[in-house]
């Protein structure tokens, strides 16, 4: 399974946070906002379905997982699966009205779902 990282913050800060808890080498690509240019930012589709094309799946295959509105809603555009991760609860309900396939409270219950989709 592929782990990419599409994140509004810049790649080179998302690639250092990676780097300094040892688990940068798991993930690739890693996609961040363009610099200046905000319009390519979440939720536009762009970078999500840059990731995508970086992995080798159809947006059909790959799932998101999201802590934002507008994780939620670029997903969508996309053409991606979504896990809302609803760290404050009342992201829950924004979350599920948003078209969030899965909502979850904890980032322990992203295996099951993973598995879950999987038909493990």
């Amino acid at each position: 399974m592929s782990v990419a990282v599409v994140s509004n913050n810049s790649a080179g800060a998302v690639s250092a946070y990676l780097t300094a808890h040892r688990i940068a080498a798991y993930v690739s690509p890693v996609v961040g906002r363009a610099y200046a240019d905000p319009v390519q930012m979440k939720p536009n589709p762009e970078p999500i379905l840059q990731a995508v094309r970086a992995v080798g799946e159809p947006p059909t295959r790959c799932l998101l997982v999201g802590d934002s509105l507008s994780d939620i809603d670029g997903a969508r555009a996309a053409g991606v699966r979504v896990v809302g991760y609803a760290n404050r609860p009342a992201k829950v309900e924004t979350f599920r009205s948003a078209g969030a396939d899965v909502v979850i409270t904890g980032m322990g219950e992203v295996a099951g779902v993973l598995m879950e989709r999987a038909g493990g």
